[in-house]
C-alpha cells in the first residue's frame, strides 16, 4: 500500500484506472513527481473474539467483560509528494480516521500528519511497522516496460505488526488477468505471530493468513485498489476447548492521483 501507517491507527493504499488495451504491451509510466497529490480511502470490519472454555467464559459474560470486539474504520488519506530520487518518493500524508467501537457504542474521530518513504516500486519500504494488508504488495516485479503478464508469479516476506503481536508473512502472488488496464494479482499470505509486545507469550506462536485481490495500474506505477480477508490466531488447546484470541479482518482500500 502507498500511504502505509501504523496498524494501530490505519492501514492505506493508491488507486486510479487508466484503460490498456494489453497487459503485454509495453507501457509508458507516468513518474510520481514533487508536488503530485494522492487520495485515499480505505474500509475496516475488524472482530477479535475472546476464547475460554465454555464453563470460564461464562464468568465473565456475567460480570460484563466484553468478549467480542467489533471495530469499523473508516480512513481518509491526501497525500503529497515532497521529494524524489532514486531510492524512491517521500510523501507527507494527512489522514482523517473514524472509527466505531460497536460493543461499547463509541465514536471517535483523529487526525494526524505523518511522511511515508516509499521504494522504487512506489510501495513502503519493508519495515518492522507495517500491518498485514500494508505488506501484502510490498516488493513488486513490475517495471515500467513490462507490467507483468498472467501466470507470473513472485514470494515476498515481510515482517508485520497485528493487533495480537508481531511476526512475519510470506505473500504469493500471481497474476491473473488484466481488468480495464489494470494488472488483477491473487494474494495468499501465511505467516506466524511471535512478538510478545502484549505479553502473552504461554499462547505464542500463533498464525496470521490472508487471502484476497490487488490490481496494479500499469499506467501511473502504483496498487490502485487491494481487498483482503485477514486471519490471525492466538489459539491453544484447553480443558478440550480452546484459550486465546481469534481476530477475523477485513480491509477495503482505493486510491487515486488527483
Amino acid at each position: 500500500m502507498i500511504l502505509a501507517c501504523s496498524i494501530a491507527v490505519c492501514q492505506g493504499s493508491v488507486a486510479s484506472g487508466r484503460a490498456q488495451p494489453s497487459g503485454l504491451t509495453p507501457i509508458v509510466m507516468i513518474p510520481l513527481h514533487e508536488g503530485d497529490r494522492i487520495s485515499a480511502h480505505a474500509y475496516q470490519n475488524d472482530h477479535i473474539d475472546w476464547k475460554l472454555p465454555h464453563k470460564r467464559l461464562e464468568h465473565f459474560v456475567q460480570a460484563g467483560v466484553i468478549i467480542n470486539e467489533e471495530r469499523h474504520i473508516t480512513s481518509v488519506f491526501h497525500a503529497t509528494v515532497v521529494s524524489v530520487d532514486r531510492s524512491g518518493a517521500v510523501l507527507k500524508v494527512d489522514s482523517r480516521v473514524t472509527a466505531f467501537d460497536v460493543p461499547r457504542n463509541q465514536l471517535t474521530t483523529s487526525s494526524s500528519t505523518f511522511d511515508v518513504a516509499l521504494a522504487p516500486d512506489n510501495e513502503p519500504r519493508s519495515s518492522d511497522q507495517l500491518s498485514v494488508a500494508d505488506a501484502a504488495m510490498v516488493g513488486l516485479p513490475f517495471t515500467p516496460a513490462m507490467p507483468g503478464h498472467v501466470g507470473q508469479r513472485w514470494r515476498a516476506t515481510v515482517h508485520v505488526v497485528t493487533a495480537l503481536g508481531s511476526g512475519a508473512v510470506s505473500f504469493d502472488h500471481e497474476v491473473v488477468g488484466f481488468t480495464n488496464g489494470l494488472v488483477e494479482i491473487d494474494v495468499v499470505g501465511r505467516g506466524t505471530i511471535t512478538g510478545v509486545e502484549y505479553h502473552l507469550p504461554k499462547l505464542l506462536p500463533g498464525s496470521i493468513e490472508l487471502h484476497g485481490t490487488a490490481w496494479y495500474d500499469p499506467y501511473f506505477g502504483f496498487v490502485s485498489q487491494e481487498s483482503y480477508a485477514i486471519h490471525n490466531r492466538l489459539l491453544k488447546p484447553a480443558e478440550g476447548e480452546e484459550i486465546g484470541f481469534d481476530e477475523r479482518l477485513t480491509a477495503d482500500v482505493s486510491t487515486r492521483r488527483i
